[in-house]
């Protein structure tokens, strides 16, 4: 029988490395857990990479190069998950319990706006870990993700039920431009809002998702909408520092690995940042559930889209 690391090169030889990611995943889910969210980054990678390239804003060569890179970490990382294994004949079992899915969604359009999504993702995936329970996620992202991107994973995902929705990057409300709701990006990389109603649709179509975290500035609204359909939702009321967001949904997903429920999670984590360096954005977190949600969703100021230092802002 062929070895893990053969089917991985055959398949990239037969240029199939999107089911070479997907081979990789699954062994990584099988009993090597450390790998997901290394291979959850690459594929993520691979997925912009093709995005760009079929929009033409990649050279032929720029492509190749970016495709190499992608496929010599991907081959790296299989001969040390080979290492791992005992140089096993044949690619682990997947027959694993039921595992939490988690679809992390990332998006920023804006060149002036720098967010650390890809360390938030990381960040995440790590905080998972504690407690022995990071076996009991199966963690999948997408950066740069569009409407029609957040449409497909979750249909993908309908036979293994995904149950926390996680959105990094940006929103607004009342913005003289772009209006009210939640910052995706289009084909072109542009910014392409879609509103609270419009998600709370969508999600609605998918029962299994119990929770969507809006972790972006000014989400209250888009949360308090999307509440109506999903058991929970979480936003921000307000502007929210970068590295607080990152901190509120580490300590969030924490408690979740920890095997206690959202409500339990949402003030776990609103603790941890009464505990960190910007104690006073303990108060921005909102939690909708089942509708209801007890905070004022949003607190009218200047969009961080439009501070003249919006660095530290999302």
């Amino acid at each position: 029988m062929p070895t893990f690391k053969s089917q991985v090169s055959d398949l990239i030889a037969q240029t199939r490395l999107e089911e070479a990611l997907d081979l990789a995943k699954q062994q990584a889910l099988a009993g090597l857990i450390e790998f997901d969210t290394p291979i959850t980054v690459i594929t993520a990678e691979w997925n912009y990479l093709r995005k760009t390239a079929l929009r033409g804003a990649l050279s032929f060569s720029e492509e190749s190069t970016k495709r190499q890179d992608i496929i010599f970490r991907l081959l790296s990382m299989v001969e040390d998950m080979e290492k791992m294994t005992g140089k096993s004949n044949s690619v682990a079992s997947v027959n694993t319990p039921p595992k939490s899915v988690i679809l992390f969604l990332g998006a920023n359009p804006f060149e002036n706006l720098v967010l650390a999504l890809d360390r938030e993702l990381e960040f995440i995936s790590a905080g998972l870990s504690h407690f022995g329970k990071r076996d009991a996620f199966d963690f999948r992202a997408k950066m740069h993700v569009t409407p029609t991107d957040l449409q497909r994973m979750l249909l993908e995902a309908q036979g293994i039920q995904p149950r926390f929705v996680h959105f990094a990057g940006n929103s607004v409300v009342n913005h003289p431009d772009y209006g009210t709701g939640v910052i995706f990006e289009d084909e072109d990389g542009q910014p392409r809002i879609v509103k609270g109603e419009v998600l709370a649709a969508i999600f609605g179509q998918f029962p299994s998702v119990e929770c969507v975290f809006l972790n972006t500035c000014d989400s209250g609204p888009s949360a308090l909408a999307v509440g109506k359909k999903v058991k929970y939702a979480i936003g921000m009321n307000d502007r929210v520092y970068d590295d607080v967001a990152i901190e509120f949904a580490v300590a969030f997903y924490e408690a979740i690995a920890g095997g206690n429920d959202v409500p339990f999670a949402f003030d776990f984590a609103k603790m941890r940042v009464q505990l960190g360096n910007a104690p006073q954005q303990a108060s921005i977190p909102v939690l909708v559930a089942d509708g209801d949600c007890k905070e004022t969703t949003y607190v009218s100021g200047q969009s961080h889209i439009d501070c003249a230092n919006p660095r530290v802002m999302r």
